[in-house]
């Protein structure tokens, strides 16, 4: 991939005011980013004052609001998860979705996080590979079912007979599958059956290697590894001065990569890792928050620089570089500093640089 071909993309979000977060979602399209996400969460923390403190909207609603506001950009939720909803209610969502955008939808799922549904004591989530993968299979099953070819499915969590989902994604063969997932397992399987590959926070050199399995396994399959989208999320802050920028963005990301402990150990800070949760895991408990600022508190500037794009716009193009050197080609970016100032060096600047414009 030469880097002209790279596309931007910005998670957009402002937890608990959704015209606020439409509004940015217009305006990172006016910007010129081609992708937009939003997360998706149920439950925050009730007590902290640390984390998540506004309450979260439902992501596909907005994202129906974000599709009647704008005109060219993909739209997905990063990531939904395969817990709270059935695999028929998320291909029927994304499929209303597509059509709503004349084909503009995408579908982000991973395996899921325990904030979201600790309080809901009927949810099965024993094993959470198996019920993504079923997911996964239910919901591309639906999506190519035929009232002469009806879709049927026996899984461990999942049973389908002859159905049919009538509605049908614009997109063919379907909306692109973007799994959210870090693990062994869900590198495989994304190169297996998804359309791309959309880990949350990744230094360059590890997503490069952890790249490879996804790759492996498509090739494998006999599928086309190039025609795999290679995705990731990045925070990043970009003001006139750098090393304000990168300050800012360093003190508002020690806690994501905390969050990240595998990551971590992998990066040389293995005690630093061995003292907080693994984010899937993570209900934010008083006990949990207590581990994760701890561990926050000890982690290295240098390191937290590593996963991020901060800096002026001359030094957010070298991170760029970086990160697609290592094999990305679809940058989804989570604005962390001065939202406007942000998306204005993107639209003068970076991403005109990147188009040879």
């Amino acid at each position: 991939m030469t880097h002209d071909e790279l596309r931007f993309g910005c998670q957009v979000v402002s937890y608990g005011d959704v015209e606020a977060t439409i509004d940015r979602a217009v305006r990172a399209e006016a910007a010129g980013f081609d992708v937009l996400t939003v997360p998706d969460h149920l439950f925050h923390p009730t007590n902290s004052e640390n984390f998540l403190t506004e309450p979260p909207w439902e992501a596909f609603t907005v994202l129906g609001a974000i599709a009647r506001e704008t005109e060219r950009v993909q739209l997905l939720p990063g990531v939904t998860d395969s817990v709270r909803r059935h695999p028929t209610e998320l291909a029927h969502i994304t499929a209303t979705l597509d059509r709503l955008t004349d084909g503009r939808a995408g579908f982000g799922i991973g395996a899921g996080e325990a904030f979201n549904f600790t309080p809901i004591g009927d949810l099965d989530w024993s094993d959470p590979f198996t019920r993504f993968s079923e997911t996964v299979k239910v919901v591309d099953g639906l999506w190519n079912s035929e009232s002469d070819d009806p879709f049927s499915f026996d899984g461990e969590y999942f049973q389908l007979e002859d159905a049919y989902m009538g509605l049908k994604p614009v997109q063919e063969p379907r909306p692109p599958i973007w799994v959210g997932g870090y693990g062994h397992d869900m590198r495989g399987f994304t190169g297996a059956l998804a359309d791309g590959w959309f880990p949350w926070i990744h230094t360059p050199e590890h997503y490069e290697a952890d790249l490879e399995r996804v790759l492996e396994v498509a090739a494998d399959r006999g599928r086309d590894p190039d025609a795999i989208d290679r995705a990731v999320m990045v925070p990043t802050t970009v003001t006139e001065d750098a090393g304000q920028a990168r300050e800012a963005s360093i003190d508002r990301n020690r806690t994501t990569l905390a969050l990240r402990p595998p990551l971590l150990e992998r990066m040389g800070y293995e005690d630093i890792a061995a003292e907080t949760p693994l984010m899937r895991e993570m209900a934010f408990d008083d006990e949990q928050e207590r581990q994760l600022l701890a561990a926050a508190d000890r982690i290295p500037d240098e390191a937290v620089d590593r996963i991020c794009i901060a800096g002026d716009p001359d030094r957010a193009i070298d991170r760029i570089e970086v990160f697609a050197d290592a094999g990305v080609d679809n940058l989804v970016l989570i604005p962390t500093g001065d939202y406007e100032e942000t998306m204005t060096h993107y639209e003068e600047t970076i991403i005109p640089y990147f188009r040879g414009e």
